[in-house]
């Protein structure tokens, strides 16, 4: 038996209610309801008591309180945690787990076979490169690549935003890009502690010989470009947020 517009309201309205800020993770949510009170309704239940029965299961819901975390470890939760919010909680954490293992995963596949020797020759351009620009050049092409893996995010941003204007979508933010974006200001604050730790203990990279200066330069231009490079590749896998 399909469900009403005023029903389906209802059951949205609900979820948000339980603290849900995440778009991809009500829409998991509300396909979760959806099933399971239509399959209820199906048996000859009434929707009131389908939802009733469903919506508890939620606003009940424990998180346990020792779970084996992404990487294997267990993880105590000394406080009693319950509810959609606490769901919620539990799979931010979950999916920012799973994204920064896989970000580092591709980024360990630049230094496999085959795709070391490519890795390699970028390594010998980029220290070319270098040693032939003035050093205030070079670092200003690796602060650019600290921001780099922020401007993928842009094209997402304006669909999602375009999207919660016209009604499409309940929410701005996904837990998908969220966790993307908190990977991505690794870059900005390593280029940050690059520029102002020197300063705040004395040392600037003019006080070291010039193979030092290029070294360090084309080094962190290296890394940036693998960082900035892997963003591609981990902004279109798909990672979905599952409920049980």
């Amino acid at each position: 038996m399909k469900l009403t517009t005023e029903q389906l309201d209802l059951i949205s309205k609900e979820i948000i209610q339980g603290g849900i800020k995440y778009q991809d993770l009500y829409e998991e949510l509300l396909d979760h309801y959806i099933t399971a009170i239509e399959d209820r309704m199906a048996s000859g239940m009434a929707f009131g008591d389908a939802f009733g029965e469903v919506h508890t299961g939620f606003v009940d819901y424990k998180r346990p309180a020792r779970v084996w975390d992404h990487y294997s470890v267990w993880k105590d939760y000394t406080s009693v945690e319950y509810g959609l919010g606490k769901l919620q909680a539990e799979y931010e954490e979950s999916l920012t787990g799973e994204i920064k293992k896989r970000h580092w995963q591709i980024m360990g596949n630049y230094f496999r076979w085959p795709t070391i020797v490519t890795s390699l020759l970028v390594g010998a351009l980029t220290f070319q490169f270098a040693y032939l620009v003035p050093l205030k050049i070079g670092i200003g092409f690796f602060g650019f690549l600290s921001f780099a893996p922020l401007l993928f995010l842009l094209p997402a941003t304006y669909r999602h935003t375009m999207g919660y204007f016209k009604k499409e979508r309940k929410f701005i933010n996904s837990l998908k890009w969220t966790a993307i974006g908190a990977q991505a200001t690794f870059a900005l604050s390593l280029f940050n502690c690059f520029v102002f730790i020197p300063r705040v203990v004395g040392i600037e990279l003019k006080a070291f010989s010039p193979q030092i200066q290029v070294a360090t330069v084309a080094t962190l231009i290296c890394f940036y470009l693998a960082y900035s490079l892997s963003f591609y590749q981990l902004y279109k896998e798909r990672f979905k947020v599952k409920t049980t």
